[in-house]
């Protein structure tokens, strides 16, 4: 149950991708669980609707604008009658939203991103993650570090390094290098999520490219889509497919682990990772869409709600984000993220620019 309960205090930071905190909670009733979900979720509603309204009068990305409103109401995110809700945004709304994309995708679109980026994408995962081990070592940092650093850089955010550490052997540092992890890994996204859109334009990457790009290099599934879809709509939409890719990888990557530490690991576990189910949702709307068989008032509702979700969900993110957190890590981890950030990101630059993809 302590192990249990000292990931809880990453709650905040998870995102979407399938790691849940162990059960021990007792559940409310229904009823009582809708009141104290609605005062956040209707904040993130109204925030949201500033930032839309701002986005349309001046002529802004309306996902940066959530993303940036969000975080100075950072304190909603708190011990508030806020909190829940916002949590349940940027998490099971963001889940919804990110589910009923599939109705704006084909499954042609995933077989025209073509076997040069799934090679790029599995490449970029197996080397940043190794990279980890041997940064790690040269900045005389833990493995374990190394390792969640590694493959929460390159799979996918806060989520991977939580899912990681449930398969890790129990340590004295697990608990301290893990909060390191998330909190350095999503405040590396954040930045990443503002700024690339920026450099994208001033390089004028083609709107596919930029897809790749944000999806292969950006770590948590709600950071991709705050960063392609301020870019465009295809944008957002390529960038969900090659960041869906990365994600599907966690559960092998997670195996490969657990293969590696079984004689290490305890046999009690601190959390539980399940498939991430929003994806079966995302690739059914895919292929119910490529047959051509949902009918076009539905695939436009669809559509359309998706968008205010994830809207939504990017605000939720924002309010959630630390600036304090971001600020107080130590050099040699931020050192150690800052530098596979960099690699991942010019691997992908490099391919892009080569005309590989």
């Amino acid at each position: 149950m302590k192990d249990i309960e000292h990931l809880r205090k990453y709650d905040y930071l998870d995102s979407i991708e399938g790691f849940y905190p162990g059960d021990g909670e007792k559940k409310e009733p229904f009823w009582n669980h809708v009141r104290a979900l609605a005062p956040g979720i209707l904040i993130c509603g109204t925030v949201a609707l500033a930032a839309k309204f701002i986005a349309q009068h001046y002529n802004a990305p309306v996902m940066l604008l959530c993303l940036l409103l969000g975080m100075v109401f950072h304190f909603l995110s708190q011990e508030s009658p806020t909190k829940k809700g916002v949590q349940f945004t940027s998490q099971s709304i963001l889940r919804v939203g990110v589910a009923l994309i599939g109705a704006r995708i084909m499954l042609s679109d995933f077989t025209a991103l073509g076997g040069e980026v799934l090679t790029l994408v599995i490449l970029a995962i197996g080397i940043v993650i190794a990279m980890g081990i041997v940064w790690a070592w040269l900045l005389k940092l833990d493995r374990e570090q190394g390792l969640l650093i590694g493959g929460a850089t390159a799979i996918c955010g806060a989520s991977a390094a939580l899912a990681i550490s449930t398969v890790m052997p129990k340590s004295k540092t697990l608990e301290h290098n893990t909060l390191i992890a998330v909190v350095g890994v999503t405040a590396m996204g954040t930045i990443s999520m503002i700024f690339y859109p920026v450099i994208i334009g001033f390089l004028g990457i083609d709107d596919n490219q930029a897809g790749i790009l944000i999806g292969g290099t950006i770590h948590d599934v709600s950071q991709v889509v705050g960063a392609g879809y301020s870019i465009s709509e295809e944008a957002g939409d390529t960038a969900i497919i090659v960041k869906l890719v990365r994600v599907f990888m966690l559960v092998p990557i997670l195996f490969l682990f657990a293969i590696g530490f079984r004689k290490q690991r305890s046999q009690t576990s601190s959390g539980r990772f399940l498939f991430p189910y929003f994806l079966v949702g995302f690739i059914a709307l895919v292929i119910l869409n490529s047959l051509q068989i949902i009918p076009q008032e539905i695939l436009n509702f669809l559509q359309n709600a998706s968008k205010w979700l994830l809207v939504m969900a990017i605000t939720a993110v924002g309010m959630k984000t630390s600036l304090k957190d971001m600020f107080s890590l130590g050099w040699k981890p931020v050192f150690l993220i800052l530098i596979e950030t960099i690699t991942i990101s010019i691997l992908y630059f490099s391919v892009i620019i080569s005309g590989i993809v």
